[in-house]
């Protein structure tokens, strides 16, 4: 009888005697096989082998953005699994239409990884089919074709100088009105009218960092916000194309505080208004009111009274009337009148008239009784 040991693992023993030793033997084998043939894959799957990797990577065009729809940039996705080394240059062709494919007119005005189309390479009418390639020392690796539309890819730029001024202090029970305005970066942009723009602003509570409410859509770059509750605040604006459904990003954060008082700006004001006041009621105490009638005369002047030229309105009111005449004899073609003594006729008793008596002419005389 012979025994044979394998070892068939860390510790793990096999052993075999006589006829079923065979068998025992094969049983024992199995796992080591096994195992050696999976640690096989793994080390073939952990082996670098460059064109297989390769075969199933390349070039992506992620992005492409038009700020105006005079001109627009695309940007793709380089290769990440070059070897040191290894040198590979991108080739991006598109074509427009029907026409023949064409190389990117500049590779460097929006940076690494793209393709610029300035305005004389861009027609917001045609539709722009573009895919880009990888050429390595291996091989070439092309990206899928990419058609875009210049006016579905127009993203604006952020808005710019956010601010706000308070146009009424309620205070606390009313709530505070303040006028918020900003601006769009470059205003050349618009000037043709091809871009219409949407404004979006959110504020919040500073304490509330999820509570956002939303004003839009806004068609002019500034926006009232009503009874607004003393405290500080955070305000974001960002702005689209109507045309398109793609948001700039967001503004820079403005805090924005308002006073649970009135503002120093009013308060200022309130405290010249009263300041001129006080001054102005002091000019009329000590001034005006003394000199009333001499302001009074100088304005409203006392309308004269009826007199002769030439003659002292004393005289006439003493009555003399012969110094009266006197003084008129001195006018041309003047005579004082005469006065007379009234005589007084004593009126005497006459006698009344007798009346006769007569006979009418058709009347007889009727003899005495």
């Amino acid at each position: 009888m012979w025994v044979q040991v394998f070892d068939c693992g860390d510790a793990t023993m096999c052993r075999s005697t006589g006829g079923g030793g065979l068998l025992r033997l094969l049983v024992c084998l199995l796992p080591l096989v096994a195992g050696s043939g999976a640690e096989v894959q793994d080390a073939a799957r952990q082996e670098p082998r460059g064109p297989a990797v390769a075969a199933t990577t390349r070039p992506h065009i992620h992005l492409c953005r038009s700020p105006n729809m005079e001109d627009f940039s695309c940007w793709w996705r380089p290769l990440d699994n070059l070897t040191d080394g290894e040198q590979v240059t991108y080739d991006l062709r598109y074509s427009h239409g029907k026409g023949p494919w064409l190389e990117c007119p500049d590779y460097v005005s929006s940076g690494p990884f793209s393709c610029h189309f300035d305005s004389s390479h861009t027609s917001i009418w045609k539709v722009y089919c573009l895919k880009v390639s990888a050429v390595t020392t291996r091989r070439n690796y092309t990206s899928q074709k990419l058609c875009v539309d210049v006016a579905d890819i127009v993203q604006t730029e952020a808005p710019v100088n956010l601010s706000f001024s308070l146009t009424d202090a309620g205070g606390d029970e009313v709530g505070h009105a303040a006028l918020l305005s900003w601006s769009y970066p470059v205003p050349s942009d618009l000037r043709y009218g091809w871009i219409t723009l949407v404004y979006e602003l959110q504020y919040r509570r500073l304490r509330e960092p999820d509570a956002w409410k939303v004003k839009h859509p806004l068609r002019e770059p500034q926006v009232e916000l009503l009874g607004l509750p003393a405290g500080d605040y955070v305000v974001r604006v960002r702005c689209r194309s109507q045309n398109s459904g793609l948001w700039s990003a967001w503004s820079a954060a403005m805090p924005m505080s308002l006073p649970a008082g009135p503002p120093a700006g009013n308060l200022l004001v309130l405290i010249l208004v009263t300041g001129v006041a006080v001054v102005a009621l002091l000019v009329i105490l000590f001034l005006v009111v003394p000199q009333g009638k001499r302001i009074k005369d100088y304005f409203l002047p006392p309308v004269p009274k009826p007199r002769i030229i030439g003659v002292d309105p004393l005289l006439l009111k003493k009555g003399n009337l012969d110094e009266i005449n006197r003084h008129f004899r001195s006018f041309h073609s003047f005579s004082p009148p005469s006065y007379a003594e009234d005589v007084w006729v004593q009126q005497t008793t006459l006698r009344p008239p007798s009346y006769v008596r007569s006979v009418l002419p058709n009347c007889s005389s009727v003899p005495p009784r």
